[in-house]
Parts: structure tokens; C-alpha cells; sequence
């Protein structure tokens, strides 16, 4: 089964939530999506249809390199984590890359809660997800 075949649904569903600035393309056996979403809303819908197709991500298949809209503003929040780091991943799993670290009591924009576990934060220029539990809403 080619890529283009198996992730068609990923496929329809970003042509569909984001229909324009979109590049999709497949490379070393690895397909790329690289884009602006409107909302955090839609990155998340993005990142659970790519779950069901590859549950826990494991088959390193595809790069979903979608970014929310920069004037999402989010709100603001404070990191709260009892070892001196934590850590912030490319989607909302384990599995998925670190892309920074920050430390305790750091501020960082909330985009929106992608699940009962995990939140799309931003924070300087970069945007992840943590873990639901190390985000204390109401404090600045």
C-alpha cells in the first residue's frame, strides 16, 4: 500500500479543514504535510485522524508539521512540574519528539486542550504539547 493510499483519509481531511497553503509531499518513504491551521482545534482533529491510522505513532510514516495560525493569542498559564524540566512533543503522545524542554514556573500560551492528557501550548516561537497535568490555568 503506497503512503498516499493509506493516509487518504489524513490527506482528505487537510484538504477539507485547511483548503489552502497546505504542501503535502512524500519523501523517503515519509509524508510531509507543512501548513498554517486555522485554530488548535483543527491541528488536533489533524493529529487523531493520524492516530487512527498509525496508533502511537510507531510507523515513522509521516511528519505532521502544521502550525496554528500565529494570531491564535491563547491564553496565558504557568507551568507547574516537580522535577526541574518538562518536556514539550511534536504531537500528543510519548511516542512523538521532544522539541524543547522548559523549566518550572515558566509562562506559556495555551492554544487549546487536545485531550483529557495533554495541552497545544506555545511558548516564545515554538508550539507542542504537554501534559495536562503541568498547566495551572489560573495564575499569570
Amino acid at each position: 500500500m503506497t503512503l498516499l493510499n493509506k493516509y487518504r483519509p489524513l490527506i482528505a481531511a487537510v484538504d477539507e479543514l485547511i483548503p489552502t497553503g497546505v504542501e503535502v509531499m512524500e519523501q523517503n518513504s515519509v509524508l510531509i504535510f507543512r501548513g498554517i491551521a486555522p485554530n488548535g482545534e483543527v491541528k488536533n482533529k489533524l493529529w487523531d485522524l493520524y492516530s487512527q491510522i498509525d496508533p502511537n505513532f510507531i510507523s515513522g510514516e509521516v511528519i505532521l508539521d502544521i502550525q496554528v495560525a500565529p494570531a491564535v493569542k491563547g491564553c496565558k498559564a504557568k507551568l507547574i512540574v516537580d522535577s526541574p524540566t518538562l518536556t514539550i512533543r511534536k504531537g500528543p503522545g510519548v511516542e512523538l519528539p521532544i522539541i524543547d524542554t522548559l523549566g518550572s514556573d515558566e509562562m506559556v500560551t495555551v492554544l487549546c486542550r487536545a485531550n483529557v492528557y495533554w495541552w497545544l501550548i506555545r511558548v516564545n516561537d515554538k508550539e507542542g504539547y504537554c501534559y495536562a497535568e503541568n498547566i495551572d490555568l489560573h495564575k499569570e
